[in-house]
C-alpha cells in the first residue's frame, strides 16, 4: 500500500514537474485545476474587476478579453486561453491619471481631426476661387483688348475726318453715338477691373487666414505629440498574478493590450520589432486587423 501511496506521489510530483518545464504558463492555474486537467495546457482567466468609469460592462469586457486570447491561437495555431469565472488568472480595469490623460488625448486628437478637415474645406474653397479669377481674368483681358481696338477704330476716324476740316454735320450724331457707347464699355470694363480687385484682395485674405490656421494646426500637432508621445505598456501590467489595465483609447487598444499582456502570461518578454506584439509601445502595429508577427512567434518557441 505505500509503494501505491509513493508511486502515486513520484508521479503527481513528476506530472507537475514535466508541466512546469514544458507549459510554465500553467503555474498560473490551481493546482487541483491542473490535476484534474493534466492534459489541459490553456491558461485559465476571469474578470474581476471594471471600474464603471471606463464605461465597458463585464460582458464587453470579456468579449474583448476573447478576442485579444483569439490573436493567439490563430498565430500559434492553438487555444492557450479559457476564460473561467473561477480562475485564478484575473483582469483589472483600474482608472487612474492615465485614462484621464487617454481621454484628454482623444479629445484633442479630434480637434485636430476637425481643425484639418475645416482647413481642407477651405483650401477646395480657395481653390475653386482662385480658378474662378483666372477666367475672370482672362475674360478682362478680352475686353481690354477690344476696347482697346475699339478705341484705336475711333481715333482713327477721327483723324480721318480732321484730315478734311472736321466731323461733317450729317456724321456727327453717329460719332458722338459711337463716342457714348466707347466711354460706357470703358465705364464698364473700369467697374468689371474693380470687381475684379475687390475679389483679389478677398482671395488674398483668405490665402492669409488659411496660412495663420496652417502655423496654428502645425504648432498644435507639434504640442499634440510632444505632450503624448508613444510610450511603453505603462497603460497594462502583468504582476504574475493578476493582469492590470489602467487606459485605453478604443476597442482595438484595450485588445492589443490585453494581448500583450497575456504574453506576458505565457511567459514572454518583450521584443525589439516595433510591430510586434511584445514591443514595449503600441506604435507601428496594425491596431484593427493584428496578426502574431514572426518575432512573437519566435519569442514563444524560445521561452
Amino acid at each position: 500500500m505505500r509503494l501505491i501511496v509513493l508511486f502515486a506521489l513520484l508521479g503527481f510530483l513528476g506530472m507537475i514537474f514535466y508541466q512546469n518545464l514544458q507549459h510554465p504558463q500553467l503555474r498560473l492555474n490551481p493546482l487541483l485545476d491542473r490535476i484534474t486537467h493534466p492534459f489541459d495546457q490553456r491558461i485559465r482567466y476571469r474578470i474581476a474587476e471594471v471600474d464603471p468609469r471606463f464605461n465597458l460592462s463585464e460582458v464587453e469586457l470579456k468579449q474583448i478579453s476573447q478576442q485579444a486570447t483569439d490573436i493567439w491561437k490563430q498565430g500559434l495555431g492553438k487555444d492557450y486561453f479559457v476564460y473561467d469565472p473561477d480562475a485564478r488568472l484575473s483582469i483589472h480595469l483600474i482608472y487612474d491619471q492615465r485614462q484621464d490623460e487617454s481621454l484628454q488625448r482623444r479629445d484633442q486628437l479630434s480637434k485636430l481631426t476637425q481643425n484639418e478637415a475645416s482647413i481642407s474645406q477651405k483650401n477646395s474653397e480657395l481653390k475653386a476661387m482662385q480658378e474662378n479669377l483666372a477666367r475672370h481674368e482672362i475674360a478682362l483681358n478680352m475686353q481690354q483688348r477690344s476696347l482697346q481696338e475699339l478705341n484705336q477704330n475711333y481715333n482713327a476716324m477721327i483723324r480721318q475726318y480732321n484730315q478734311y476740316g472736321g466731323v461733317p454735320v450729317a456724321q456727327q450724331p453717329a460719332v458722338q453715338q459711337s463716342l457714348a457707347r466707347l466711354r460706357e464699355q470703358q465705364n464698364f470694363l473700369e467697374q468689371q477691373i474693380a470687381s475684379f480687385n475687390t475679389r483679389v484682395n478677398e482671395y488674398n485674405q483668405r490665402v492669409n487666414e488659411i496660412n495663420h490656421l496652417d502655423q496654428g494646426l502645425n504648432l498644435a500637432i507639434d504640442q499634440f505629440n510632444q505632450r503624448f508621445q508613444p510610450r511603453p505598456f505603462d497603460k497594462g501590467l502583468f504582476n504574475g498574478r493578476e493582469i492590470h489595465i489602467y487606459e485605453f483609447e478604443s476597442d482595438d487598444d484595450l485588445r492589443m493590450t490585453l494581448a500583450h499582456e497575456f504574453g506576458h502570461a505565457l511567459g514572454m518578454k518583450h521584443h525589439n520589432a516595433p510591430k510586434a506584439l511584445m514591443y514595449p509601445m503600441l506604435e507601428e502595429q496594425d491596431m484593427q486587423h493584428f496578426r502574431l508577427q514572426s518575432a512573437d512567434i519566435a519569442l514563444f518557441n524560445a521561452r
